[in-house]
């Protein structure tokens, strides 16, 4: 387990009176928690006390916060001997409020925002000793993270990866902020207006401060793509950058509902589901808003994410292999995934049709397997029971009838899946080697069939292959299984 200090960089505050609330609060709203969760389906809300990322990482991990990044001698002389275990909170809006002195309360460009993290990154090493810092960007804060690593590095011919060990996005428009609505329009005038450096998420303001040397008058190439981690030499890959995608439009209360109204159902309220994530990173889909009481930083499925990102031993990897589905040009298909792990009252991912993200285009690639999920492991290190990582996983095969069949011949419902099951899984480390073993839920049994490594293994990554249950794999073929993966993660 490798602890670094970690830099919080939140997200945009639409107004100036956004601006003043921010900088009133030490921690820029990382502090913030919430007392309920959503838990049926009329979305009827639970108590559930969750206390913020903030305290949890200093409870569960013994971290410590830097509250003023200027001065620090007397927190740093009562850190003595954990500075590796520091939060730092990157306040690049202090600059422009009146009540810090600042006579002009124009925004920072992105760019300088950007350059201003690589000082603090610098003096967080300096201050520390340590050799790199975690990065944990909320909205805004991770197209600050990604204008630093894509742009400001290489333009100063640095590498980011010898200053960043990891970087984490809550809710991240990685490829913009669209609309549902408008034909484009509100786009435009976004875009044009750039009121409080709203332009930031428009396509062409994010081609100039992703890009090194590009220039204020240079125009978005067609072949650009705004997901895409692009650095120079791949000099920061993307298996170092977890994306949290939130998937609850409802709940996200901003300007009356406008946001949620405007970006539509498909996504977390003010950022699309399908924009909220770097291309080849490691994701995950939580049914949570933007912002607010339910909003997805706030929330203990981040947390159990990103503490798993920063701090797991095991990397778990879980794909759907040798799939074969019939009567494709009738029918698609459609696959749910909800993965829960031991002693968590809830899933830290799910993809769900309600939720608008099922796993869909995938299912019909023949040439490697469907990705499902990848999960990061935390073993406990008392007795040797508690060193096993049990997790659930939740598979549902829904299809749904391209066009018109004879309806008393069909008996098929489209609301009801094909094939449903859990597939149980104990992953184990003994002397750096892996064991597994599992069960589906509808075989009634504790996980005591025992995997067998395959040929695909090696001595720092074990592959096995686990076959569906009968009914799993009459509508999926008879080759079909799910691929384990499991590797050494730090």
């Amino acid at each position: 387990m490798q602890y670094l200090p970690i830099i919080f960089v939140r997200g945009y505050a639409g107004t100036q009176k956004d601006v003043e609330q921010t900088v009133d609060d030490p921690f820029y709203g990382f502090n913030s928690g919430s007392t309920h969760i959503r838990v049926d389906e009329n979305e009827n809300p639970q108590k559930f006390f969750f206390e913020s990322p903030l305290l949890r990482l200093m409870t569960d991990h013994g971290y410590q916060p830097i509250v003023d990044n200027q001065n620090i001698s007397n927190q740093i002389r009562r850190l003595s001997g954990q500075l590796n275990k520091t939060i730092w909170i990157y306040r690049f809006y202090d600059a422009t409020t009146p009540s810090f002195g600042s006579s002009s309360v124009a925004r920072k460009e992105m760019e300088e925002i950007a350059k201003d993290l690589r000082k603090l990154i610098q003096n967080v090493k300096e201050t520390t000793g340590a050799g790199k810092v975690y990065l944990v960007a909320h909205s805004m804060g991770g197209l600050v993270c990604r204008s630093l690593i894509q742009k400001i590095y290489p333009e100063q011919a640095k590498q980011a990866a010898d200053d960043i060990d990891k970087f984490f996005t809550y809710a991240t428009p990685h490829g913009g902020i669209h609309f549902e609505v408008g034909g484009g329009l509100l786009e435009n005038l976004r875009d044009r207006f750039q009121l409080n450096n709203s332009d930031d998420f428009g396509p062409q303001r994010m081609y100039q401060y992703l890009t090194p040397n590009a220039k204020p008058t240079d125009k978005l190439p067609d072949n650009f793509q705004l997901e895409k981690l692009q650095s120079i030499d791949n000099a920061f890959s993307p298996s170092r950058v977890f994306s949290l995608i939130g998937t609850n439009a409802h709940d996200y209360e901003e300007a009356f509902g406008l946001s949620r109204t405007t970006v539509g159902v498909k996504s977390d309220g003010l950022v699309q589901i399908d924009k909220a994530y770097i291309l080849g990173s490691h994701r995950a889909y939580v049914h949570r808003c933007h912002g607010g009481r339910y909003g997805i930083v706030n929330s203990e499925e981040g947390y159990q994410n990103l503490q798993r990102f920063l701090f797991g031993d095991i990397q778990v990897k879980l794909s759907l292999s040798n799939v074969e589905l019939k009567d494709l040009d009738k029918k698609f298909y459609q696959l749910e995934t909800r993965v829960a792990l031991r002693g968590l009252p809830i899933p830290i991912y799910e993809q769900a049709i309600a939720h608008y993200c099922p796993i869909t285009q995938e299912l019909t690639r023949t040439d490697k397997p469907i990705p499902l999920f990848t999960a990061f492991l935390i073993p406990r290190n008392s007795a040797s029971d508690d060193s096993v990582c049990r997790y659930a996983l939740r598979l549902a095969l829904h299809s749904f009838t391209k066009q018109e069949t004879n309806w008393l011949r069909d008996n098929h419902l489209d609301q009801v899946p094909l094939w449903s099951d859990y597939l149980i899984t104990d992953v184990a480390e003994s002397d750096s080697t892996y064991e597994a073993k599992y069960s589906w839920n509808s075989d009634e049994k504790e996980p005591v069939t025992k995997l067998n490594p395959t040929s695909e293994s090696s001595s720092s990554v074990y592959v096995a292959y686990i076959s569906l249950p009968e009914r799993g794999q009459k509508v999926l073929g008879t080759k079909a299984a799910v691929r384990l993966e499991i590797s050494r993660w730090q």
